[in-house]
């Protein structure tokens, strides 16, 4: 079965099986917030600089200005990670499968390796997504938890302070707190946020979610209005309230179980996102360490089969090298319940 000799099963084919399937259903990747860049490089550098708006004092006419200081212009560098998946196809597997001396193994062989692409694909789908909450929450972490990109050491500053909502008691003036979440988007991004245009997103925690629901400012802000079977009806629906769209982020028991038993958005709290602003959210992808993939534009994902050295199968890899951040870390604002 010297099956490597059939186009159907070169790195440029099975590359294109694994691009071609459909994503794993994630609440990031739903929204639509990361925008994906291929380089054809392991590396990228983010310029930023530490600019603010001031106001220009009055000047005689005629006289000079006032001088002002360049802004100071950093670098941030990171290095793309790289995440694989190593599997066999072996000979044993599609034996019993076939007629001897025919080519009906090829058909056989390229349904199996279609189905171990697509199990591996959905993992780093979910592994993308577990990096993308990092990069919204400021910290990249691997399944321990073990800290691997930290945002705000690599832009050097202070992770902005979360917001208490103060969910369990009665008299919260919710709205307020949204208007504070909404000021201290607006004076990290130096845009108004909100609306149609910036429009902003809150990804909850599970406890947070329910304690917002139960909460009486929402409910009764909703009590005559027919976007209340959000909270009438199934209660997990996104809803819009104090120009936020809130959306609950349930981490299901096998997300926890690859992930140390724990949720991907910690139960009591809620991180928001902007939308709208080009290169505020990014994922990087990086070639394949392959020899054909040296210096050529990154694909999403990359799949390929070698030949075993006692050919008794192939070893089949699966892998994706991608980085995702926010290059404006100062806007990571969170909040408690």
């Amino acid at each position: 079965m010297n099956i490597l000799s059939d186009d159907r099963f070169t790195m440029e084919a099975l590359t294109s099986v694994a691009r071609r399937l459909p994503e794993a259903p994630t609440v990031l990747g739903r929204l639509g917030i990361f925008e994906d860049e291929p380089l054809d490089v392991t590396n990228v550098a983010v310029e930023y600089a530490d600019g603010l708006i001031g106001l220009v004092d009055p000047s005689p006419r005629g006289g000079p200005g006032q001088t002002v200081k360049h802004d100071s212009t950093k670098i941030a560098s990171f290095a793309i990670p790289h995440f694989q998946r190593d599997d066999t196809v072996l000979a044993d597997e599609v034996q019993s499968r076939r007629a001897f001396g025919t080519v009906d193994q090829l058909e056989t062989v390229q349904e199996r390796v279609a189905r171990k692409i697509a199990r591996h694909k959905n993992d780093l789908d979910f592994t993308r997504e577990h990096q993308r909450v990092g990069a919204i929450t400021g910290q990249l972490t691997d399944s321990k938890g073990r800290v691997y990109e930290n945002l705000f050491d690599r832009f050097g500053i202070a992770p902005p302070p979360p917001i208490s909502f103060a969910l369990g008691t009665a008299g919260t003036d919710v709205r307020g707190k949204c208007t504070k979440v909404l000021d201290a988007l607006s004076d990290a991004l130096d845009v108004e946020v909100g609306g149609d245009l910036y429009p902003v997103t809150a990804v909850v925690g599970a406890d947070f979610w329910d304690a917002l629901i139960s909460h009486d400012a929402v409910k009764s802000t909703y009590q005559n209005w027919e976007a209340a079977a959000a909270l009438r009806g199934d209660a997990r629906r996104p809803f819009t309230f104090g120009g936020i769209r809130w959306v609950r982020y349930r981490s299901s028991a096998k997300v926890k179980a690859a992930k140390n038993n724990q949720p991907l958005i910690p139960a009591n709290n809620a991180r928001f996102v902007v939308g709208g602003l080009p290169d505020l959210y990014k994922t990087y992808y990086a070639p394949a360490d392959y020899n054909e993939t040296v210096n050529t534009q990154a694909e999403t994902i990359y799949a390929k089969m070698t030949e075993m050295p006692n050919g008794k199968g192939y070893d089949l890899e699966v892998q994706r090298n991608c980085l995702s951040i926010c290059t404006r870390p100062a806007a990571l604002i969170s909040a408690t319940a």
